[in-house]
């Protein structure tokens, strides 16, 4: 005997008293289990966003005025300042490298221009370099004439950079 056969002779031997009390008994076990288990999760979840919003809220706004503070921030240091500091932070970084006794001269050409003239370096150390200088310092190189001297993996480099935020413009 199956279960569903067992059922409908349980309820077919009930009095139409009984089966209304068990009807009953299902429905208000049905809409229990539905407020137990949907409704009070899902006004608790309710609840709980909606502390919770006006704090998210008030970050985001706290972080939007941030980022127009630093949009101000980064215009108002200007490439001014990047342009007094950059043959300085040149000199420092080669100063820290291999490169430093072969570097011959890092002059300006511009108001935010630096000009460096090395008449003999290694190249592979001199893209190192490069790559570190514009990584770490935020400085661009701008143009860069290389030409290999005789002995082997030697070049000449006359290279010109500039600060971070400035370089050539789009005609």
């Amino acid at each position: 005997m199956g279960f569903s056969q067992a059922l409908n002779e349980f309820w077919v031997a009930r009095s139409d008293r009984e089966r209304a009390v068990l009807a009953a008994a299902g429905v208000l076990a049905l809409a229990a289990g539905l407020y137990g288990l949907v409704w009070e999760p899902g006004l608790k979840a309710s609840a709980k966003l909606s502390a919770t919003l006006p704090r998210l809220r008030a970050q985001v706004e706290d972080m939007r005025q941030q980022q127009r503070e630093i949009v101000l921030l980064r215009k108002s240091s200007g490439t001014a300042s990047q342009a007094a500091d950059l043959r300085a932070l040149l000199r420092a970084s080669i100063a820290r490298t291999a490169l430093a006794g072969s570097v011959q001269s890092i002059d300006w050409q511009s108001n935010d221009r630096v000009v460096l003239a090395a008449p003999s370096v290694e190249f592979d150390s001199w893209q190192q370099w490069i790559g570190s200088v514009q990584r770490e310092l935020g400085i661009r190189l701008e143009s860069c004439n290389v030409a290999a001297l005789e002995q082997a993996g030697m070049v000449r480099v006359e290279a010109s950079f500039v600060p971070g935020g400035a370089g050539p413009r789009a005609p």
